[in-house]
């Protein structure tokens, strides 16, 4: 049967370019399809495969209601509208590792996710993990969470991305990066372009599979792993320009993780999918 793909979060910053790839039905509060709405419950009816990328990203104290009502409430309410025809990729974060993940050289998906220095977006990211596995269980459809890591993708109006845009924008502009920690802090990094390839991955093993349900760490793995120093000056040489670079010693927040690194042999097993990308050409579009 022909796979027919709707991406909620559509119109975000991983979400343009994840829906433009699969030719997928974009949902989202700007279409009339948000979550918790009787227009989205319509819409996933008619789709099997479901990518679910909306999701409120702040990590401000502030925002912890507005995080469990969109990422865990809003993906429980949109758990209990799928059937067997469904499956659903659940798009999650590292975040839910915490601090337990400065423990290993590459995080694996059997690190403990138990509360360590998480804020109330990472436990509503975990939480909404838990829901989803609730619901398959229940409803028989077919489950897939990816903890992603460091993601980045071309920008498009409106949609500002995460660390790497926001080190590519500084630099553009001349502008003074401070970095904790003398910058030691590492991360792996991986383009919206590999994510699809995941996502594809997913989608083609589940079809293969009456009854799946799979955690995967996705990240660009040791291979892409760099000191934010380190990433910054890459930045800078992909886009010609010299990082204004302000070093301190200050510690980083606890609900930093100072070394993130994911294991990818998880998903290179199951999903035969290892990143391969050119780091210096795609950090010319971040």
């Amino acid at each position: 049967m022909k796979q027919t793909w709707l991406v909620t979060g559509g119109t975000g910053y991983l979400g343009v370019h994840v829906a433009a790839a699969l030719g997928a039905t974009v949902a989202g509060r700007r279409q009339g399809l948000g979550l918790f709405t009787p227009a989205l419950a319509e819409a996933l009816a008619h789709h099997q495969v479901i990518v679910h990328l909306a999701a409120h990203v702040a990590k401000a104290p502030e925002a912890a209601a507005d995080c469990f009502e969109v990422n865990s409430d809003g993906t429980r309410w949109l758990c209990a509208q799928l059937t067997k025809q469904h499956v659903l990729l659940l798009a999650s974060t590292k975040d839910v590792y915490g601090a337990h993940a400065d423990h290993y050289p590459a995080v694996p998906e059997s690190c403990p996710t138990t509360l360590r220095g998480q804020n109330a977006y990472a436990w509503s990211k975990w939480l909404a993990e838990e829901y989803a596995r609730f619901y398959a269980s229940q409803r028989g459809f077919r489950l897939c969470v990816l903890r992603l890591s460091t993601m980045f993708a071309p920008p498009t109006p409106g949609n500002p991305g995460g660390l790497v845009s926001r080190f590519a924008d500084a630099i553009r502009r001349g502008q003074p990066l401070t970095l904790r920690w003398q910058g030691r802090q590492v991360r792996d990094v991986l383009p919206v372009t590999e994510l699809v390839r995941v996502l594809r991955a997913c989608a083609a093993l589940s079809d293969a599979h009456d009854t799946f349900n799979e955690t995967f760490n996705i990240g660009g793995g040791p291979d892409y792993a760099y000191s934010l120093v380190e990433l910054a000056q890459r930045i800078g040489r992909a886009c010609g320009r010299t990082p204004v670079l302000h070093l301190t010693d200050v510690e980083p927040a606890p609900d930093d993780q100072r070394h993130y690194v994911s294991d990818l042999s998880k998903a290179g097993a199951r999903l035969g999918w290892k990143p391969d990308f050119d780091v210096e050409a795609v950090l010319k579009w971040a």
